[in-house]
């Protein structure tokens, strides 16, 4: 993902053409030392050393056949493994995301980054959705203070996204207690239903979050809004 900019990455990083780039026989894709410092947020680094730890580290077995500094110590090139290309043609559902570096260095919190990166994930989808990644009632509770925190995020990824949200909360048959909160996301091209996209009922509090503002729901408004099909209205 971080390599994604780079032209000749690019078509490496397409699932189209995954499986071509990790054919034996191909040459490798090159990328700029230079171009990878400005994507990772680090445009006016003059040193490689970084670069070459990841080439030295076995962790990226997994990913790479082959992962090198060219001679003149300017250039990365790479290929990926076989094994990877075999593993996402044969998960075509598993969600992914390509993530702009430049985007991911103007996210300021940990938080927004997990939100932006699944709110990213599903925005394909006919009904996107996603769930609030943290949420345990033992040690980290849907709290009022966590709820608002969630919202301001949610605030400013819409934003960035043009993405709406409808933020449900939803508790355990028999506890009682809210176990997650799951986050259904309107687009230009989502297709929610009549009744699909508001809940009839709820007995946690429901936000909407639009136009960089968010609001908690009455049981009267929520029954005012249960044949809409987008956060702002039918």
């Amino acid at each position: 993902r971080v390599l994604a900019r780079n032209p000749a990455v690019r078509q490496a990083a397409s699932i189209g053409r995954l499986r071509i780039v990790a054919m034996t026989g191909r040459p490798p894709c090159k990328a700029l030392c230079a171009d990878l410092a400005d994507i990772t947020g680090s445009p006016l680094a003059k040193s490689t050393a970084w670069i070459k730890d990841v080439v030295r580290s076995d962790d990226t077995n997994m990913l790479f056949s082959h992962l090198a500094l060219e001679p003149c110590g300017r250039v990365l090139s790479f290929k990926f493994c076989p094994a990877l290309s075999t593993a996402i043609h044969r998960n075509k559902t598993t969600p992914f995301a390509m993530v702009d570096g430049n985007a991911i260095a103007t996210i300021s919190s940990a938080a927004e980054a997990l939100f932006y990166t699944r709110a990213k994930m599903v925005a394909g989808a006919d009904r996107p959705f996603f769930f609030i990644p943290g949420i345990d009632p033992s040690s980290t509770p849907w709290s009022h203070d966590r709820k608002k925190s969630w919202l301001r995020v949610a605030t400013r990824v819409g934003e960035r996204l043009c993405q709406d949200y409808l933020v449900l909360p939803e508790r355990d048959s028999l506890s009682r207690e809210i176990v997650r909160v799951r986050v259904k996301v309107v687009t230009a091209h989502s297709r929610w239903s009549r009744d699909c996209l508001y809940p009839r009922r709820s007995h946690a509090s429901v936000a909407t979050v639009h136009d960089g503002l968010y609001r908690s729901l009455n049981k009267a408004e929520l029954l005012q809004r249960r044949s809409w099909t987008r956060v702002t209205g039918p």
